[in-house]
Order: C-alpha cells, then structure tokens, then sequence
C-alpha cells in the first residue's frame, strides 16, 4: 500500500490544464464537470465501493483513466491527464519516461476505456517509470533556479511607473 504521497488537489489539476491551454490557443479552456476531477483524485486517494488501487502504477492507471474517459474538460483532457500522472509519479519520487504508446492508450481511454487492458496498462506505467531523488531533480535544475531567479529579481516589467 502506497503511504505518504502526494496526492494533487483539484486546484492543482485546474492549474495544469490551465498551463496546457495558454500553450496551445486553439485549444478552448473550460471545465464541463468539477465532480468527475473531483471523483478521479478521491478515487486514486481512498478508492471507492470497497475497491483502492494500492501501487503508485494502479493508482497513475486511474489517474489517466478517469481524467480521460469522464471528460471533465471542453478539451485537452488527454494532456491533462498526462501532465497531472507526470507530476504526480515526480512528487512520489519517480520520473515516468512515457513514449508513443501512451498516446494509444489515452485514445482508448477517451473512445472505448473498456479496450484499455488494465494490467497492460499498469505493467507499462511500470516499465517506464524509474525511481528518482527530488533533491538530486532540484541540483540538477539548481543553475537554472538560480538564474530564474536573478531574473524575477531584475525585471523591470514590474515597475509600477511603467
């Protein structure tokens, strides 16, 4: 059984697709139903109906499943999904290196979830999934915080006689 982890919030999912939507302007933002984020994020927490996926892969599965297939988004629930698991194996202390197959596989979750092999799916997010140090991921990103920072400091876009 999975402890201590960090689950996100539905303000950390909104913020997600959020950032997806600002990337990419032909993609309208909205959300067409709260309670469906809401019911996929208590689900991977506690389960439901006597059922709880217990491994970090059976809980990412979910995750990806129920951000998907409930379409809680007018779009851009595919990379929601995606974006919130990457974030979600990151602050548990796991990178997911995903490739071409996790784009079948949100498909299928948006058109048929009944096509997605469960154990496939789960055996795959395991495979592609490597334990990592937070702290070793913030020194390798340390130059780069740094800088980010000196330039936060100096911009002068936030002078208020501009």
């Amino acid at each position: 059984m999975c402890k201590s982890l960090w689950y996100p919030s539905v303000e950390d999912v909104l913020a997600i697709h959020d950032d997806i939507v600002s990337e990419y302007p032909d993609t309208p933002s909205g959300v067409q139903n709260r309670g469906d984020i809401e019911f996929a994020l208590h689900y991977i927490d506690e389960g439901s109906f006597g059922s709880t996926p217990e491994t970090i892969h059976e809980k990412s599965y979910h995750h990806l499943r129920f951000l998907v297939a409930n379409h809680p988004f007018v779009d851009a629930d595919k990379r929601t999904a995606l974006n919130t698991t990457v974030v979600f194996y990151f602050l548990n202390g796991y990178r997911f290196e995903y490739d071409d197959k996790i784009r079948t596989i949100l498909k299928q979750f948006g058109t048929d979830e009944t096509a997605v092999d469960r154990e496939d799916t789960i055996e795959y997010l395991r495979n592609h999934t490597e334990e990592s140090s937070l702290a070793g991921e913030i020194e390798k990103w340390r130059d780069d915080l740094i800088q980010y920072g000196i330039e936060q400091l100096t911009d002068d876009s936030s002078d208020p006689n501009d």
